[in-house]
């Protein structure tokens, strides 16, 4: 075989054998990959539709707060929890992305993030702290977040 056809052999399963690979070890769920594979395309729109419209956060009752600092405030993720431990940490005011964050507010922010795994006490065992910044890092809500996720066993993509 040519290594001009081995080469295009190889695009052409390229992502299908990456996919399956994740499934054998557990790394990535079929719906997840679904929904990425499809949202994928979106990312550049949806970016452009959260900018358009007020944040979801801007709007939340201060009841659902489970605590605050001067610039940031926490809540439990109920829905689409990806862990036992869930919790989002967001800045007051509306930033875009973390990039945009003035380096003060964004040490406090994970600063607070980091107090927060030790209080519901994922600090020892372990937690993620993540935050996804413009399309390629799969943002969607365009109003900057950090994800403080515990309380199981993380594998490197989830």
């Amino acid at each position: 075989m040519s290594s001009h056809l081995e080469g295009h052999m190889l695009s052409r399963f390229k992502i299908p054998l990456i996919a399956l690979a994740a499934f054998a070890i557990g790394q990535l769920g079929p719906l997840t990959w679904v929904f990425w594979q499809a949202a994928e395309w979106r990312l550049p729109q949806i970016k452009a539709e959260s900018l358009a419209e007020p944040s979801p956060f801007e709007t939340m009752s201060e009841d659902v707060w489970i605590a605050q600092t001067q610039n940031a405030f926490a809540i439990e993720v109920k829905k689409e929890k990806l862990a036992p431990v869930h919790l989002l940490v967001i800045s007051k005011q509306r930033y875009e992305t973390i990039l945009d964050v003035p380096a003060d507010i964004r040490g406090e922010m994970l600063n607070f993030a980091v107090e927060l795994a030790r209080a519901q006490g994922v600090a020892d065992s372990g937690f993620r702290l993540t935050t996804n910044t413009n399309p390629q890092g799969a943002q969607t809500v365009y109003h900057v977040h950090i994800h403080v996720i515990g309380g199981r066993q993380m594998g490197w993509l989830g």
